[in-house]
This record gives C-alpha cells, structure tokens and sequence, in this order.
C-alpha cells in the first residue's frame, strides 16, 4: 500500500496522518499471566517516530456516507476506506489537526509542544504521528467523537470494546468528547455485573470508574474485594493505584475481622467471658477449635495480603460450623437441649457481614 494512501478518511481534508501499529494488542490480562512470561504490554500509546512530512493524501474531496437506511450505527467503516484484507496490524487515519488540538491536550502537545513531529507540523502543515496498540474499531470511535462525528459511532458496545474506548480516551485526555455517548453506551450495555472475581469484574469496576458510574462502581468493587482470593491488581487497566490500595485495604481488613472473631471467641471460652457455665464453656471450646483446625484456621500464622482466601468463602465457611448440643443438665424438667446465647456459632457469628461494602465513589478524594 502506497504510504500516503489512508485506510481510514475521518476528515478528507485532514493535515495529519495517525499510523497505528501493532493494533490489537493483547488487553486487560491478569497479573498472574506475567509471573507465566506472558507480559502484558502497555496500553496502546503515543509513539515518537522519525518526524517526517507527508504530503496530503490525493483522495477525493468527498468523503464517502452512508445513508440512514443503511443503519450506519452499526457500520464501522462509514468514512471513505480503501479494500484491504481485514487481517492487519498497521492502519493509515487521515484526520483534522485542530479537531485533536480542540478535545485532546495530548494531541495538542504532540502538535505544538516542540517535539519534532510538532516542529514539523508548525512548518509545513502537515505530518504523520504513531500511535500503538489500540484495537482499531475503538480507536476509530475516538477519533469520530474528537471530530463530532457521533452519527458514525455505534450506539451499542460490549463491556469489552467500552473499557477499550475509555482507556483510549483515558491515555489522550479527551473524556469529555465522549460525553454526548456515555449515557447511550451504558445504558445498552448487556453485561450483568459478575457475581465472582475475573477479568469481567474488573473491566466493569475501570468503565464504571471512569465514566463515573456510582452503582455500577459500589457493586463490581464490592464482588472484587468480597471474591478475590488474592491481592487485587489491575489486569493492566489504567485503574487508580489508590483505587486498588482502597480495595486491597479493605479486602485484608474484612478477611482479618473474620480470623480475629475466631480467635477472640476462642480466647473468650477459654477465658470464661463467654459461655454461661463450665459445661457450656467447655463444649464450645472444643468444638469451634476443632472446626477452625479442620478448615485450618487455628494458626495464627495467616497474615495480609491473605493469599488463597477469599471473604465470601471464609464467612461461608465459618457459618457452616456445626453447633454442638447437649441436654440442659439444670433444667428443672430435664430432656431440654440447652440454648444459652452463647451454645450456638450462629448467635456468636450472625454479625459477619455478607459480602465486604464496595467503595462509594461519589466519597473518593484524590486531589
């Protein structure tokens, strides 16, 4: 392909080309897979390439449209493109330079902030700028909004190409072009909130984050730290390093409640603040040490981060020990299973919250 000749026209009069490369690139992948050799890249970014001037692609003056009847919300490709074979990894965008200046200071900076693609621009009108890794469909979206072109834009995304859009907009600083779709997006997204910690989860808890979603944000972060059987990260998704601290935090302080009932109840049988008499203190020792060694939680030894723990399964867990009974030896009438508040782990553990509370987002403060 002739390297002036754009795949994709988002305005025929446009003084810039983007050349994304390496599209598609592996997205949002869990930490675990690095300890495996599969590192994760970075997001798609802005790249310094040899500034070097082009001169505007001959195309013609008319962009190509589609018309309504054609339902171009669901087309991908509405602006002028050339044939090419779909499986590719580098992409030519022609677009409007002051489009980007207008809605992205991080255009605005690779235009005019002295890097030599800028010099470049500044001089002769006209230049070519790289971007990598974006998944060209998202990327494309982007690029319409900056440009008003909202009638090319799907109304409908999935969970995954809507957390792919907002990293792009995240990286480029340009939310606000998104705006006039974020309502229209999150309403029509299909996706049920997980109900398990998994890549789903965390995709929901950086879409709902970003387009500043409070429901969405208080549930998916409250599945995260509730199901996570180990220290919460990422998956590579531009995620607040406090927002992950917050939940981390929160996760090892619920799980070390739990562990710490355990054993101040234990203590507490032992010591005779709990149980009503010997017989009842006695019995209860005994069968809450038993249990908690059998589901080994008798050590001590366990300590933040808490891995192979998850909250929802240790409060299941602790829930489901059986509570011994006895006959009531001081009944005056005899035959009567004794039932003191204490002779029973569900009185002692009805306290233990279901799930750990998500994070409310309209009380997040990182100014």
């Amino acid at each position: 392909m002739n390297r002036q000749t754009p795949d994709y026209i988002i305005d025929p009069d446009g003084e810039v080309i983007i050349v994304l490369r390496d599209a598609d690139s592996p997205f949002a992948q869990a930490l675990e897979d690095t300890l495996t050799g599969m590192t994760p890249p970075a997001p798609g970014h802005y790249t310094q390439s040899p500034a070097e001037v082009i001169e505007p692609p001959q195309t013609n003056s008319e962009n190509q449209r589609t018309s309504p009847e054609l339902a171009p919300i669901e087309d991908p490709a509405a602006e002028e493109q050339i044939d090419e074979p779909l499986v590719k990894n580098c992409f030519y965008i022609q677009v409007s330079a002051k489009h980007l200046m207008f809605s992205s200071p991080m255009f605005k900076s690779m235009l005019t902030g002295g890097w030599k693609e800028s010099v470049n621009f500044l001089q002769k009108s006209s230049v070519e700028i790289t971007a990598e890794g974006w998944g060209i469909e998202e990327f494309l979206i982007v690029l319409r909004a900056l440009h008003g072109k909202y009638y090319h834009i799907p109304r409908k995304l999935t969970l995954e190409m809507l957390a792919k859009v907002a990293v792009i907009a995240d990286y480029y600083e340009c939310k606000e072009a998104l705006y006039v779709m974020t309502d229209v997006w999150t309403n029509n997204l299909e996706e049920k909130f997980p109900t398990r910690y998994s890549r789903n989860s965390m995709l929901w808890v950086w879409v709902s984050w970003f387009f500043q979603l409070p429901s969405p944000f208080k549930e998916t972060t409250s599945t995260v730290m509730s199901c996570s059987e180990n220290s919460i990260n990422s998956w590579g998704l531009p995620i607040p390093d406090k927002v992950i601290g917050l939940m981390n935090q929160s996760r090892e302080e619920a799980i070390n409640n739990v562990l710490s009932i355990l054993h101040e109840t234990r203590e507490a049988l032992l010591g005779g603040s709990r149980g009503c008499r010997f017989e009842c203190r006695a019995i209860m020792y005994g069968a809450l040490t038993i249990q908690m060694q059998s589901s080994d939680l008798l050590s001590q030894k366990s300590a933040a981060p808490f891995p192979n723990l998850n909250y929802k399964y240790l409060r299941r867990k602790v829930l489901s020990f059986k509570s011994p009974t006895w006959p009531d030896l001081c009944s005056r009438y005899g035959g009567y299973d004794h039932t003191c508040l204490d002779s029973s782990f569900g009185s002692l553990f009805a306290n233990l919250k279901e799930c750990i509370e998500g994070l409310d987002l309209n009380s997040l403060d990182f100014s």
